[in-house]
């Protein structure tokens, strides 16, 4: 079976996190992409990476790549996936895979007519707390009635998560938002979800002063004629929540620092413990550890795709009904 030689684009933190997943998916990471050449090099002498170049155009015209990580700021994903897809590169795109629907259908478009994949990093489809709520969903065991899901963090300050600073902000829907539209409409529905299936209605919180951007998010969304969601998001919360209640009528899930809990009716509560190992040096919470292993899960299929020749789970393709939400709710 071929090696499948991966190149990234974009030398940052959740890189770091890709070169070990791709390496532990039987990849091979054989050269990095930077804004300059130096940041490129020194991210190739950290994570021992034979070649570092400037630019994804020369990247993408190397021998030694078949695939790409695309791990830059959100609005370059979709024109550097079109380039990749024509360069005939088969790519792994950080979320969002656009900043519109129509972005992403483009980059679709481009897939159908070249055979080449897009895979789009919606890594909560991989975790497994979730995949097994999932299972649970389509073999009929659960009736969800109400999903409600919480994302707060401060970023008022224009960094990423290990504190270096960049040049770009971050979008509360188009990222953290897309994670949770997403996984609601997969969660519920399957992994091609149809928007014709769901609405949603929601408000964004007015521009901050200091970077013109929304940094709240309010969200309800309706799947046919059975469960809601309730999305709530924060960027300017000094307190870290992420978790989730699945309210359904045979049970409620709690899902809270990686760990599952389901609680009956008759109030017996049943812990589902995720068990995982960290990255080494990496904070080692529940929620992390839930996070490292779905982003490992995830790499390792779309390494598995390409050695196979087949499209990936959670391809560009796949996500289309998350991207006809978020603009609902970004026109909102």
């Amino acid at each position: 079976m071929m090696t499948v030689r991966v190149g990234i684009i974009g030398p940052g933190d959740v890189a770091r996190l890709h070169v070990e997943a791709l390496r532990a998916g039987g990849a091979e990471v054989t050269a990095v992409a930077g804004l300059t050449r130096q940041t490129a090099q020194e991210f190739a002498a950290e994570h021992r990476i034979p070649s570092a170049v400037s630019g994804a155009e020369a990247l993408l015209a190397r021998c030694d790549v078949d695939a790409v990580v695309i791990a830059t700021p959100s609005p370059m994903h979709a024109a550097q996936s079109l380039a990749a897809v024509r360069a005939g590169k088969h790519v792994l795109c950080e979320i969002p895979g656009g900043m519109s629907a129509a972005e992403s259908r483009a980059v679709a478009e481009a897939c159908d007519r070249t055979g080449i994949s897009v895979m789009v990093a919606h890594t909560l489809r991989f975790a497994d707390p979730w995949m097994r709520l999932r299972a649970e969903i389509s073999q009929g065991s659960l009736t969800v009635r109400h999903l409600i899901l919480r994302r707060t963090m401060l970023r008022r300050s224009n960094t990423s998560w290990s504190g270096q600073p960049r040049s770009w902000n971050d979008s509360i829907l188009w990222h953290h938002g897309a994670h949770q539209v997403d996984l609601t409409l997969w969660l519920l529905q399957g992994e091609r979800p149809d928007s014709s299936e769901s609405t949603a209605t929601g408000v964004l919180g007015a521009p901050w002063e200091h970077n013109g951007q929304p940094m709240d998010l309010g969200a309800t969304i309706r799947v046919g004629e059975g469960a809601i969601a309730s999305l709530s998001l924060s960027y300017h919360s000094t307190v870290s929540v992420e978790d989730a209640l699945v309210i359904a009528e045979e049970a409620t899930f709690a899902l809270s620092d990686g760990m599952l809990l389901r609680v009956a009716p008759d109030g017996l509560a049943q812990p589902w413990p995720l068990s995982a190992e960290p990255p080494k040096g990496q904070p080692a919470s529940g929620t992390d550890l839930m996070k490292f292993a779905a982003l490992r899960a995830q790499d390792a299929e779309f390494v598995a795709a390409i050695e196979e020749g087949r499209e990936p789970r959670c391809s560009i393709r796949d996500v289309q009904a998350t991207m006809t939400l978020l603009d609902a709710l970004a026109g909102a």
